[in-house]
């Protein structure tokens, strides 16, 4: 029985099939379904919209009689103009000579009688004064007063140093070459506008900005080229009449341009910094210059000439002048005037609207040496501003040129030294088109100054401008 029992322990008799298939199911989960759906948001119903509730479209089969056809025959009609293809030779900066005309001055000595208990005159002034007396100094003081710079060609001048600095290595016979055009001593001022202003001009009214900039040492007839006289007007009254005249050629029955003016000047006063002032406002209140924008510049639209010579008049007034030594009325600062053209309408001719364009001209103050000047105090101090700022339109230029030599280097940008290059920014850079005229004295005791503006200026003939202001041209539909 011993034996029984541990076989039954040790080996559990077999069931029956139906009893394993039991014991399966009692252990084994329950199947899964072979879909399940799950819901883990309720449903929601969505809102009215403008879109829900608008009307629906007609169907197809309403009458489309009243709806006009597309035009597509009339807009290919449209003949838009081609701009003139860009030339590949880039354009050079033009620099424009002008010499001024020689004045000869007499002095007429008269012999006063000495009074007594004074000291006597220097001897050596008496010594002079007889020499002057005698035929051979007066041959020598007719020399003295002839021309340093002679004029070759259009294009080109001769500067000869005077006898007494001869013997020096450094100063020799000099021959400038390249300019755009020299004008001689007996020239015009219409013959300075035709020359030089009338391209800049042309382009100013097609809608492409433009900037002049007249260069030169005190007394050398900088603020007569570009303003002039009553009886002489300079580049400026003549560009204004041009301007007044092509607007209403080209648009007889309305302008569909308007002009624009405003005048400010840079003015250092006493040595406490760069100022810039509005000479069409009161004169007084301190403008912000930003980069090529100036906050607080009051423009004034202009719409016939005598109205416009009335304000440039007006606003000379303002400007700050003094008198020194080699110059009886001397600019202190430097003068911006800007003239910009806002185009309206369509152009009858090219059928097409132009962008806004700016002409800038830009009277700067003379540079001045102070042997020559003999300026002390405030006037030093103006002189300082003066050639300070000149150095620094030099050394923009400069910069331009050996960028444009080796753009390896990198370009130095030196317009933040001074308020006039800061706002002339895009023409020192060579983004827009401008142009220099060169004033020069022609005596030979004006030799170091007429030779250092050459020397320094005749580089910058080699600028080219490559990524020029270029003509906004829109197609417009009636």
């Amino acid at each position: 029985e011993l034996k029984v029992n541990l076989e039954t322990l040790l080996f559990p008799p077999l069931r029956d099939q139906e009893t394993m298939e039991e014991l399966q199911r009692s252990f084994s989960p329950p199947p899964c379904p072979s879909t399940v759906t799950v819901r883990r948001n309720p449903p929601r119903r969505a809102r009215a919209t403008p879109f829900t509730t608008a009307a629906k479209p007609p169907s197809a089969s309403a009458n489309t009689h009243d709806v006009p056809a597309f035009p597509i025959d009339e807009i290919l009609s449209i003949q838009i103009p081609q701009s003139e293809p860009k030339s590949s030779v880039p354009e050079s900066l033009k620099i424009f000579l002008r010499i001024k005309p020689l004045k000869i001055v007499t002095k007429v000595t008269t012999t006063k009688s000495r009074p007594r208990n004074v000291w006597p005159q220097n001897p050596w002034k008496k010594n002079n004064a007889k020499e002057n007396r005698n035929p051979e100094n007066a041959k020598k003081k007719k020399k003295s007063e002839e021309a340093c710079i002679a004029l070759n060609d259009p294009y080109s001048v001769t500067l000869t140093p005077p006898e007494a600095l001869q013997e020096l290595k450094r100063s020799k016979t000099e021959v400038y070459e390249g300019f755009s055009h020299v004008f001689p001593a007996d020239c015009s001022q219409n013959d300075v506008y035709g020359k030089m202003v009338q391209p800049l001009l042309e382009d100013f009214m097609k809608g492409k900005s433009g900037m002049l900039a007249a260069l030169g040492p005190s007394g050398s007839g900088k603020t007569h080229t570009v303003f002039g006289t009553p009886k002489d007007p300079g580049i400026v009254p003549l560009t204004l009449r041009q301007i007044f005249k092509k607007s209403d050629e080209s648009s007889p029955g309305g302008s569909l341009r308007s002009f624009h003016l405003s005048i400010f000047e840079i003015y250092s006063e006493r040595g406490k910094g760069e100022k810039a002032y509005d000479l069409l406002g009161d004169g007084s209140s301190e403008l912000s210059v930003q980069q090529s924008t100036i906050r607080g510049l009051k423009e004034v639209p202009i719409k016939n000439l005598e109205e416009t010579e009335s304000l440039i008049g007006q606003a000379m007034l303002k400007r700050a002048t003094a008198t020194t030594n080699s110059n009886t009325q001397s600019s202190r600062s430097q003068c911006i005037i800007n003239i910009r053209a806002a185009h309206n309408g369509v152009s009858n001719e090219t059928k097409t609207q132009s962008s806004d364009a700016m002409l800038t001209i830009v009277d700067l103050a003379g540079a001045e040496r102070e042997k020559r000047t003999g300026n002390q105090g405030e006037r030093l101090v103006e002189s300082n501003f003066i050639n300070n700022t000149s150095m620094v339109f030099g050394q923009c230029l400069r910069a331009l040129l050996e960028y444009q030599k080796n753009r390896k280097k990198g370009f130095q940008k030196h317009h933040q030294n001074s308020l006039l290059t800061r706002y002339l920014r895009d023409y020192l850079e060579g983004k827009k088109r401008m142009a220099l005229i060169l004033t020069v004295k022609a005596g030979e005791e004006d030799y170091l100054d007429t030779s250092y503006l050459l020397r320094q200026a005749s580089p910058y003939m080699k600028i080219k401008f490559d990524n020029t202001e270029e003509v906004c041209n829109k197609r417009q539909l009636k």
